[in-house]
């Protein structure tokens, strides 16, 4: 009886009217979001040419545009949760709650990242430059906003976090367009100083990569204990700057040597010994290379069918047990 006296007329009508609320936030949210994900990537875009005609370097508009692409986004949730009818103080503090957590757990990234604006905003050095921080020295591939990384000359790539950047101390040999290559010559206290000056000054002058403007400066620096030491500079163009010192310090070497100017060198005691020493030898042949198994360029995976790979891997694994089975004999 109870079941026949329930107003089902009035439940579906309540029911209805809910769908079609729901249904036209539901609409709403839609048209909201795409809407303003179509007017957020036609603002990037826009912002990315006139970043591009700018000046600014490439670090700096990177950063900007994320920044503004994030702060764009966050706008678009918070109208779309007022469309959805959640309290826009309830979620800044959910928001706050969750950005206060972060800030403590990621105290070392966070720092590096003010310390990545403050290089960007100061610009100490650009990509490109060569610089020195601490006992790191190289040319700058790339400045990002945590790191900054680095190629040295011996083609290792080092990553430095940007605390440690802005708070190290910092050379920037590209700074300016000119260099001063600088040398000190320790000569015997029997050589003629006027003489090793005058050859040093006409082998600094005769390197064409060295400027003849400021003129190169060459005079008696220091009286040693066993030596005397000539100091000498010359000046040049920052990429030319290891052309130069290696030019000079060779050809002064060899002027030295040709107009019998002697250049003193720590002496060594040595003594012969009578007795004879056995020193372990291992008396196995050194291998000859086989290119068979020799390393070689990676090869890309998409570049081989699955036949390929087949008999590429077969080929390996019987060229392996061959070698074992004869490394077995020879050990036998």
């Amino acid at each position: 009886m109870n079941l026949l006296l329930i107003d089902w007329d009035a439940i579906g009508q309540e029911a209805l009217n809910i769908l079609k609320t729901v249904g036209i936030n539901i609409l709403q949210v839609l048209g909201v979001f795409i809407l303003g994900y179509i007017l957020i990537k036609l603002v990037m875009k826009v912002l990315k040419k006139i970043f591009a005609k700018t000046k600014m370097p490439s670090v700096t508009s990177k950063f900007l545009l994320t920044l503004i692409k994030f702060s764009l986004y966050l706008l678009l949730l918070i109208a779309i949760c007022q469309i959805i009818g959640i309290p826009i103080t309830g979620f800044v503090a959910v928001i706050s709650a969750a950005g206060l957590a972060l800030s403590l757990a990621m105290q070392d990234s966070l720092s590096n990242l003010a310390n990545g604006v403050v290089i960007i905003s100061t610009r100490p050095f650009n990509e490109g430059d060569y610089i020195k921080i601490e006992d790191v020295e190289g040319t700058v591939r790339e400045i990002k906003m945590l790191h900054t990384i680095i190629d040295t000359s011996d083609n290792k790539t080092i990553s430095i976090p940007n605390s440690i950047v802005v708070g190290s101390e910092l050379i920037n040999f590209s700074h300016n367009p000119t260099r001063k290559v600088s040398f000190n010559f320790k000569v015997d206290y029997s050589t003629d100083v006027d003489k090793a000056k005058e050859i040093i000054f006409s082998v600094m002058k005769s390197c064409n990569k060295a400027l003849l403007d400021p003129e190169p400066f060459c005079a008696l620096d220091a009286l040693g204990e066993s030596s005397i030491t000539i100091y000498a500079n010359c000046w040049c163009y920052k990429d030319d700057y290891y052309d130069v010192y290696y030019f000079v310090m060779e050809n002064v070497f060899n002027e030295f040597k040709r107009n019998g100017i002697i250049m003193p060198y720590n002496q060594l005691e040595v003594r012969l010994r009578n007795d004879k020493v056995k020193l372990p030898i291992n008396e196995t042949p050194l291998k000859e290379r086989d290119e068979e198994i020799a390393v070689k360029p990676p090869q890309k995976e998409e570049d081989l069918d699955s036949f390929e790979k087949f008999v590429k891997n077969y080929k390996v694994k019987k060229k392996e047990k061959s070698r074992k089975k004869k490394n077995k004999k020879q050990s036998v």
